[in-house]
């Protein structure tokens, strides 16, 4: 007498949107906690002149 276990495999669609709902929620996150979390980013007054840019 053999005992079969019918274990059932992952659903793979579901593993996936799963792993980009996860993705997607810590991108969010992240991107709502630099906007609001942080002081503001400084930003430059005054351009380099044009000799300074380029190579």
């Amino acid at each position: 007498m053999t005992y079969k276990r019918n274990r059932r495999k992952p659903d793979l669609f579901a593993l996936l949107l799963i792993v980009v709902v996860v993705g997607m929620t810590a991108t969010l996150a992240y991107q709502i906690n630099i906007y609001y979390g942080a002081d503001a980013v400084p930003i430059a007054k005054q351009a380099p002149g044009a000799d300074a840019v380029g190579g």
